[in-house]
């Protein structure tokens, strides 16, 4: 499968008044900095190690290296001051801004990211962790947050944007050019199946989860949103079922809240989910996120066969 995995910036090329903020923030000089691998931010993802024994996981981008990454840093940080204490959730510990630079400062989690393929028993502890955060977080704890339609509404629409399009992408297959029209009806409703107030996270994914024994912590939430909590299952799917999981269905199966959401309700997050993949992996790869298309394209294979699958549409 292709990997989910951006080109993170070495913190050795991260700019010397960066760098030097960070010593000031921490008031002690770095004795180790591990850069991390995983995700598809173009900007610093690294683990420092202060002189006096502290450790903090730092990230850190500039609008040279993808105009939208310095505001999606500052949303992370905004929604991390909300969360509450638990050990599934990161802890922001500093915010620094240097000219176009946005850094964020996190208390160092130890884990590691699930293991590929899937082993049963941790995908079970996963979906368990995070139904304990979403009931956690629910009623939503961060003030002022939109609607999960609302933040995603431009990039879920991928069904109703081909179908208004003059010209149907090239490389659609057949399965979805036969259905367009069906399928941007079905996808039009998920504006209402998605209501909630709980705390979504947007963006699960193996790369933003890690496990340390029987503890897991899901981290990167500047995606976050508010709604309702079966979408981080649904859009998590086809990811899991690429890294040697269970199918789509079978993973929801596996978690009580999921198994409780009505067709009605679920097909269209299905379906809007499935169009989000299929629609972006027709276009360019933005600015120093060059894996992130191959990526949407795998996922949109597994859910539109999902899709079929439960539309039963031939």
């Amino acid at each position: 499968m292709p990997y989910a995995g951006g080109v993170h910036l070495p913190w050795r090329d991260v700019p010397d008044r960066v760098r030097d903020r960070v010593i000031d923030w921490a008031g002690s000089e770095i004795v180790e900095a591990q850069d991390l691998s995983g995700g598809f931010s173009p900007g610093c993802c690294t683990c420092l190690r202060f002189a006096g024994g502290r450790r903090v996981f730092v990230k850190a981008v500039s609008r040279s290296a993808n105009p939208e990454s310095p505001s999606m840093h500052r949303r992370e940080a905004h929604v991390a001051r909300h969360l509450p204490p638990s050990p599934c959730l990161p802890r922001l510990e500093g915010y620094l801004e240097e000219e176009d630079w946005v850094v964020l400062v996190f208390d160092r989690i130890d884990g590691r990211m699930p293991r590929h393929p899937w082993v049963a028993d941790e995908l079970d502890s996963v979906l368990a962790h995070l139904g304990v955060v979403h009931r956690l977080l629910t009623p939503c704890p961060v003030p002022d947050l939109e609607p999960t339609a609302t933040y995603f509404e431009t990039v879920f629409s991928g069904w109703r944007t081909m179908a208004g399009a003059p010209v149907v992408p090239d490389h659609l297959d057949e399965w979805s050019r036969r259905h367009l029209d069906r399928l941007a009806g079905l996808e039009q409703r998920w504006v209402e199946a998605v209501e909630g107030d709980g705390l979504v996270h947007g963006d699960i994914r193996s790369d933003n989860v890690l496990v340390n024994g029987s503890s897991v912590a899901f981290v990167d939430w500047p995606h976050a949103s508010r709604g309702a909590a079966f979408f981080d299952l649904v859009a998590w799917a086809p990811s899991v079922a690429l890294e040697g999981g269970p199918d789509p269905e079978s993973l929801l199966g596996r978690c009580a809240s999921a198994r409780a959401v009505e067709a009605e309700r679920l097909d269209p997050v299905v379906a809007a989910v499935t169009g989000f993949f299929t629609y972006h992996a027709t276009l360019s790869p933005p600015p120093g996120l060059p894996t992130l298309r191959p990526f949407q394209e795998a996922q949109g294979r597994v859910a539109r066969e999902w899709l079929r699958r439960r539309t039963g549409w031939t």
